[in-house]
């Protein structure tokens, strides 16, 4: 008999679903096949089994997984694996010690003490793991909802558990300078014109941002460490996506190898997962620095947080028009947009993230390099 334990699958969650087994109890599986679905806060995993074997389910569909959990076990023979169901069903039968200590998962936890269930009701379910589908279905029994609030998604909850573990940990500072954008819109113009593509800011900023990794080495470096950070071999920029469907940062990779019209694919792409949350946990992976998107009408600027792990974040607002002065005192409109960084102030100085900063504006205010 072996083992299928639950890996960790997302830096941010403790606890998945398993959504979906795609096999039967006995089912004879060949490794590499997928076995089970399970859903991340970003995502849905295909499971595949490890060897060849006959699956014996263990965790049920729907049913919530910590790391580490043992979600089936795989056997050489059916005989097995029906020798060990009888054994199993044996020992669930008997009623666990009166004094048994009960274990609840975190989630199980908060519901039952938002919903007043008392320790000795838990322990009358005859469970040494509580979760929270246990508690779901106590309350179900006696007529009362799971939660008198509103239930955040699980898209939601990982959005809040990763700005909570942003502001407890990362020291942040912020600083934004103002980019004239009427000539990087018309590169952006000409080079969707030429590619097929629609190309527009964000893209050449993506681009923009990976050039500068050399120069700013800083800027794109992981893994503060009471001293010491890892430096980036190439530009991983995480970008902000919401489309409705909750918010994802997948990332552009290798990003000074791609043409501004690749950048505009990529990103196209995940526009398409995200309305239809369909990315994979690859997507989602390993960005050593972000980019984020506040471009409706109206958004002057905005103070997005540092992923932990992360040294910088770059925000590019919405483009307006301000009248200026010309050299011959005329009045002229301008297009603008505020380009920010907000920034790890245990890694980087202010004068970092200005010099960062300039070094961007000067790329989108002169942008026939990016192609």
């Amino acid at each position: 008999m072996t083992e299928i334990a639950l890996p960790k699958l997302n830096n941010n969650d403790t606890e998945y679903e398993l959504t979906e087994w795609l096999v039967d109890d006995g089912q004879w599986v060949s490794a590499g096949d997928v076995i089970a679905v399970v859903e991340t806060s970003k995502s849905a995993v295909d499971f595949e089994a490890e060897q060849d074997g006959h699956v014996h389910r263990v965790v049920q569909e729907r049913g919530t997984c910590r790391v580490g959990d043992v979600i089936a076990h795989v056997f050489a023979t059916e005989q097995e694996r029906e020798a060990f169901a009888a054994e199993a069903a044996a020992r669930a039968v008997v009623a666990p010690e009166p004094d048994a200590e009960v274990v609840l998962t975190a989630s199980a936890r908060e519901l039952a003490k938002s919903a007043g269930i008392d320790h000795e009701r838990l322990r009358s379910l005859g469970r040494r793991v509580v979760r929270r589908e246990d508690v779901e279905a106590l309350l179900a029994d006696r007529g009362q909802p799971a939660t008198d609030g509103f239930a955040l998604s699980r898209i939601q909850q990982a959005v809040a558990a990763v700005v909570t573990e942003s502001h407890r940990t990362v020291p942040s500072a912020f600083v934004a300078v103002k980019v004239e954008v009427a000539a990087a819109q018309k590169h952006a113009r000409r080079l969707g014109k030429e590619s097929g593509t629609l190309v527009g800011l964000p893209e050449l900023v993506v681009k923009a941002m990976a050039r500068l990794r050399e120069q700013f080495p800083l800027c794109y470096a992981t893994g503060w460490d009471g001293g010491t950070v890892r430096l980036a071999e190439t530009a991983r920029i995480g970008v902000t996506i919401d489309a409705g469907a909750g918010l994802f940062v997948p990332v552009v990779g290798k990003a000074e190898v791609q043409s501004v019209a690749e950048i505009a694919d990529t990103l196209l792409e995940f526009r398409t997962k995200a309305a239809a949350e369909g990315f994979a946990e690859a997507d989602l992976a390993d960005a050593n620095i972000m980019l984020s998107l506040h471009t409706d009408p109206g958004v002057v600027t905005a103070g997005p947080i540092v992923f932990p792990g992360q040294s910088a974040v770059v925000c590019l607002a919405a483009t307006h028009t301000e009248l200026v002065l010309d050299e011959d005192g005329e009045v002229t409109p301008s297009k603008v947009a505020l380009v920010s960084m907000v920034y790890d102030h245990r890694v980087l100085n202010g004068r970092d993230a200005v010099q960062y900063l300039s070094a961007l504006k000067a790329l989108i205010e002169a942008p026939a390099g990016l192609n």
